[in-house]
Formats: structure tokens, C-alpha cells, sequence
């Protein structure tokens, strides 16, 4: 397969949205436009081939399209707001905010249908297939390698909610502060870590992972309603088994069931949220560095300041200098 059959993926579905026009350029900014709704998506060749797409718009009606495409392509997407179905090649499959997919897919058919009650905002990576190849090259051949992946079907999809570490990356990507080359260099270095994290994950994880015990839906729940509340007492939280007492789950299920679900451990996510929300404390300008440990549940300003520094590279300090 040549590189240019991403693309071609990228131009049927665009049509599907009335933006139509094939990316002849690096990067290129496309306006969605009335009666499909308003908004933009940016397409973004990198030097070795692949495409990152950020759709961001909102549709002034619920929307279905279909297109057919005999190219092989693997995707890594973020659907960061929005709701909606895909239908590939017979099999339906719902795409929900919040959550990350890789998607595996050669010689398929996709039926899509979107909701038009909330804004669509979406971040995908485009690999071609001889790509995946080469960062797989060191890899045994087997149940790795594209092919293996995706057996007889003609499309295969992982997903798993997107944790906080992802988060950040992705935000990284959207805030980008460069122009032009240096843009498209920093972009592709961002895809290239996001792709070994999800390779890592979907591909290469070892097989105890495999053995983790199965939650019900009440389980997944309470471990929702567990995380719920550390984001409401992050500046006291309880500890974990009080933490599991109050949702009903014991402690192991608890720390299974976070793992699986949020990516990290339980006190791994509490760390990365009181983090997040220091960092838009500080952006606010409406706290100083002291007042904002003590706001995140930090009573020793150094342990604060070293957490920060190895959340986001930057001493809390120093970034308020730089405001």
C-alpha cells in the first residue's frame, strides 16, 4: 500500500461531512460549513507519512454517511467530546467521549451516524500500513504484526478510556506553540508517544494483564463513584480502604478495577488530577504557588513543587513568572 491511501480514507469520510477537498499540502484547515453545521478540521501530513486530524464542530442536525475503501490503514483516535455510531463492515460500535480506540481496518465499508446534541471534538493519527511495519520491525511476526491483528476480518478495534497521562499529551498537541516545520516536527513527536504508550497497552502487554479479574457493571460503577470522589476531597482524600468502604468494593477489586479503568493506580490518578487542577489554579492567576498546594492537598510546599516539576517540566514558580 502506498502512503497516499490514508489520505484517501480522510477524503471520503470529509466528503461524508461536505468538506471535500484532498489534502495537497503539509497542513490544511478546512471549515465545516451550514446546513451540516459549524466548526473546522485540521489535517496535518508528518515528514514519515502520517496524517493527525482535529475535528472540532458542532452539527446543526443528527448526520449519517457511508463510504467503502479498499486501503489498510492503522488508527489511533481520542474522541474527546461528541457521541455517535460507526457501523464497519457489519459490526456496530459506539464512539463515547472520554475515550481512546485503535483501530486496525483493510478493505472495509463504514456507515456513520452522529448526534447533533453535543459538539464533536476528535484527535486521530493516521499510520500507513508499511509505517506500522517498520516501528513493528523488531517484533516477532505473529499475532503482532497487521495481518495477525486483524486476522480475517477486515477491521479490529481496542479502546480504553483516556487517563490522565494521555490527557496531557493530547492538550500538548492541541496547544502546540509552533509554526510550520517545527509544528509539524513536534506533532509527529507527540503521535510517536502516544502510539508507544497504546502499542504498549493494546499490543504488548504481558500476560498476567490478561488475567485481571472481570468487573460487572456494578463493579465499574463504584469504581466511577470511587474517582468521583477523590476529585471532590482532593484536598483531604480518604485512604484506600476507606476509599473502599464508602463505594462497597473491597480494596483489591478497587485497585484492579482502577487500573483497568482510569489506566493508573488509585493514588497514581489523584497525583495527575490535584496536578491538572493546580495548573489551571496557577494559568487563572488567581492564586499564588502556596495558596494553590494547600488548595490541591499539599501541605509541604517542596513535595508540591516536585510533583508539579514532574507532571509538567516546569517549577510552579517558574511558570508563574512566565505569565
Amino acid at each position: 500500500m502506498n502512503t497516499a491511501s490514508i489520505h484517501d480514507i480522510y477524503n471520503q469520510y470529509l466528503q461524508g461531512l461536505h468538506v471535500s477537498r484532498p489534502i495537497a499540502e503539509a497542513s490544511v484547515q478546512l471549515p465545516v460549513h451550514e446546513p451540516i453545521g459549524d466548526g473546522v478540521i485540521q489535517r496535518l501530513v508528518t515528514h514519515s507519512g502520517m496524517e493527525i486530524v482535529y475535528a472540532d464542530y458542532r452539527l446543526s442536525a443528527n448526520h449519517a454517511f457511508r463510504f467503502s475503501s479498499e486501503a489498510a490503514m492503522v488508527e489511533l483516535s481520542f474522541c474527546l467530546e461528541g457521541a455517535g455510531e460507526v457501523c464497519v463492515s457489519g459490526e456496530r460500535h459506539e464512539l463515547s467521549a472520554g475515550t481512546c480506540y485503535l483501530h486496525f481496518m483493510e478493505r472495509f465499508d463504514a456507515a456513520f451516524e452522529y448526534d447533533e446534541r453535543s459538539p464533536m471534538r476528535s484527535v486521530a493519527v493516521g499510520i500507513p500500513l508499511q509505517l506500522f511495519h517498520r516501528f513493528l520491525g523488531d517484533e516477532p511476526r505473529g499475532s503482532r504484526n497487521f495481518t495477525g491483528v486483524l486476522g480475517s476480518r477486515s477491521f479490529r478495534k481496542f479502546q480504553k478510556p483516556i487517563d490522565p497521562q494521555v490527557s496531557y499529551i493530547v492538550q500538548q498537541m492541541l496547544d502546540c506553540p509552533f509554526h510550520h516545520t517545527a509544528r509539524r516536527l513536534y506533532l509527529e513527536g507527540k503521535a510517536l508517544e502516544l502510539l508507544g504508550i497504546h502499542f504498549q497497552t493494546f499490543l504488548f502487554e504481558q500476560e498476567q494483564d490478561k488475567s485481571l479479574a472481570r468487573l460487572s457493571k456494578s463493579d465499574l460503577d463504584k469504581i466511577r463513584e470511587a474517582g468521583h470522589i477523590l476529585l471532590q476531597r482532593m484536598d483531604c482524600p480518604p485512604s484506600l480502604l476507606e476509599l473502599s468502604r464508602m463505594v462497597g468494593l473491597n480494596d483489591f477489586k478497587l485497585k484492579i478495577g482502577f487500573k483497568e479503568h482510569f489506566g493508573t493506580t488509585v493514588f497514581g490518578y489523584l497525583r495527575d488530577k490535584r496536578m491538572e487542577h493546580a495548573m489551571k489554579l496557577l494559568l487563572s492567576g488567581e492564586m499564588n504557588v502556596t495558596q494553590t498546594a494547600g488548595q490541591v492537598g499539599y501541605a509541604n510546599l517542596s513535595h508540591f513543587s516536585e510533583a508539579f516539576r514532574k507532571k509538567f517540566g516546569i517549577n510552579p514558580s517558574e511558570l508563574l513568572r512566565r505569565q
